[in-house]
């Protein structure tokens, strides 16, 4: 199976090809286009949709699952608990039981949520709540880029599909003992004390995805998502900065941002304009720090968790020391690391001319939405795509226009052809029954049949009775007129020759209907011929046929055979 994921950012726009082959998932190709900085953001989304309508041969949409995916930024994320674990029932539940946590009207947004973990019958989720105009308009842009959507997600959540196991089923617990139900009242074996003897629950990893303008925040415990948050904050706000102070191009300084700058553990022993970058730097990422640190305030407060580890992705993660930065400001460790290098495999990756390590620090979020076409039932992914914006079969649409009017027709004429058929086989019962009562009328008063007789049987025999009969009668008016054989015989005595001029003897004398075949034996061959002679008068065609005579012979005789046709009065 295979996945494009499709991650549209401020400063390019990012598609990673996904496969899986039966349980290994592994990325095969990435694709970026840089987007211009100094253009509206419309400008910026007509480039994206030439970019991707130019890649679409190479792409082959129809044979690949497309994901997109909404800004964790345009909707809003509550952790919730629910006493029941059915999916269907907290799904109906969302619009409720959000109604007052989110900044939008619920008529106007689709809910759906991620399970968490389940404890006995009840369910921790994180529910999302989308506005229905910005799921229009992803919608909108994926069909200017030409593709069928086959899932609507949100790009912070699919993230977490590179941190967690997300082909499993959420973690399952008999009871309220699970790490999301703490209780610093009761005595947990694994839970840890601060200084002061407060009980703390389970610790928690935060990842930062720093992005161009944006950095999403997700937090884990053991193993499972349980916050998200886009902060406003990215490279951008450095770059800025650059541009600013030392009045340079915006392209020239992204290009120092990503080449040449770095933040220092130490600035004794370095020159005025590395000493200058980095402090730079470090009055940029002052918001950032300012952002953690009251976000990781909140996660403790409501998880009575505490931070241990902090890792860090994204095009930023790659800035010489920044992981240091962060652990000085946050007191917590930080740490840069790759999500994507279990998913890569160097030597079959098509990167497209983009260095291997920004592939693994710029392209996660694209892979995380792209996973999303993969799950299952057991842990599905978010679906923004239903309701009203459940996505249209365009092939179903097209074969419609294309063979529409033949499908038309057809139907037509098998509408036709079943009252054709209705119509005929009423009008066969109708004739039939009149056929059957003309039938039996003419069968007593024609043919004088009794009423047991008068029907299809007693009329057929009565019609092969009289049948023979007629044919009786022919073959009696044939016979009637005829000639008989003696009349024959006298007329062959008329014409023949007397005795002063041959003697003829008549051995056999056949007749059968015109034909007549005279045998016997003559004195001479002239006698025979005289007899010829006489006989073609009577001779239908004024010929008679000599044969071959089979009498034996004799002494002083000839023996002949004729043969000849004579009218006799037969009717043909």
């Amino acid at each position: 199976m295979r996945a494009l994921g499709i991650d549209i950012g401020e400063d390019s726009i990012k598609i990673a090809e996904v496969v899986q082959n039966k349980k290994s998932v592994y990325v095969t190709a990435v694709y970026e286009k840089k987007l211009s900085q100094q253009v509206t953001a419309h400008d910026r989304e007509i480039e994206a949709i030439e970019y991707v309508r130019s890649i679409a041969p190479k792409l082959d949409f129809g044979s690949a699952r497309v994901v997109m995916a909404l800004k964790q930024d345009k909707v809003t994320v509550r952790k919730k608990q629910f006493p029941f674990a059915d999916r269907l029932k907290i799904l109906k539940s969302l619009s409720f039981e959000m109604e007052e946590d989110i900044p939008f009207d619920p008529d106007l947004c689709l809910f759906d949520a991620k399970t968490i973990l389940t404890e006995g019958l009840s369910a921790h989720v994180l529910a999302v709540a989308a506005p229905k105009t910005h799921i229009e308009k992803s919608l909108s842009l994926a069909k200017d880029f030409g593709v069928e959507p086959y899932t609507l997600t949100v790009d912070g959540i699919a993230f977490s599909n590179l941190l967690e196991a997300w082909d499993q089923a959420p973690p399952q617990y008999p009871t309220a003992q699970g790490p999301l139900s703490f209780n610093p009242d009761e005595d947990v074996p694994d839970a840890e004390e601060t200084e002061g003897g407060t009980k703390l629950g389970s610790p928690i990893t935060v990842t930062l995805n720093i992005g161009h303008k944006k950095t999403l925040l997700l937090a884990q415990i053991e193993g499972r998502l349980v916050f998200v948050r886009s902060l406003m904050w990215g490279s951008d706000y450095i770059i800025q900065e650059f541009v600013r102070k030392f009045q340079l191009p915006y392209l020239d300084a992204q290009r120092m941002l990503q080449n040449e700058a770095a933040l220092l553990l130490s600035k004794s022993n370095q020159d005025f304009e590395t000493a200058n970058t980095a402090s730079t730097i470090e009055k940029s990422m002052r918001d950032l720090v300012r952002d953690l640190q009251m976000s990781f305030l909140e996660l403790q407060s409501e998880f009575h968790g505490e931070i241990k580890n902090v890792y860090l992705t994204g095009g930023l993660s790659l800035l010489p020391n920044v992981g240091s930065f962060l652990t000085q400001h946050l007191e917590v460790a930080c740490n840069p690391v790759s999500v994507l290098d279990h998913l890569i495999d160097q030597g079959s990756i098509q990167t497209n001319n983009i260095p291997l390590e920004a592939v693994k620090s710029r392209f996660a979020t694209a892979v995380g939405i792209a996973i999303e076409a993969f799950k299952k039932p057991k842990n599905p992914a978010l679906q923004f795509m239903k309701g009203e914006f459940v996505a249209e079969n365009n092939r179903l649409k097209q074969f419609w226009t294309d063979w529409g009017l033949a499908v038309k027709t057809a139907a037509a004429a098998v509408i036709v052809f079943f009252i054709w058929g209705s119509f005929r086989e009423s009008m066969t019962t109708t004739l039939a029954e009149k056929g059957d009562e003309a039938l039996s009328t003419q069968a007593k008063n024609v043919a004088r049949l009794p009423r047991k007789q008068a029907n299809e049987k007693g009329v057929k025999r009565y019609i092969s009775e009289n049948k023979k009969r007629a044919q009786e009668f022919k073959l009696l008016s044939q016979v009637a007129s005829m000639n008989s054989a003696l009349d024959v015989l006298k007329k062959i005595s008329e014409v023949s020759p007397d005795k002063s001029q041959s003697k003829i003897d008549i051995t056999q004398l056949q007749i059968s209907d015109d034909n007549v075949k005279i045998v016997g034996y003559a004195n001479s061959p002239r006698e025979v011929t005289l007899l010829n002679q006489r006989l073609s008068t009577m001779a239908l065609n004024k010929k008679v046929l000599e044969e071959t005579p089979t009498l034996p012979s004799q002494p002083n005789r000839v023996a002949f055979s004729l043969s000849l046709k004579t009218d006799r009065g037969l009717l043909k």
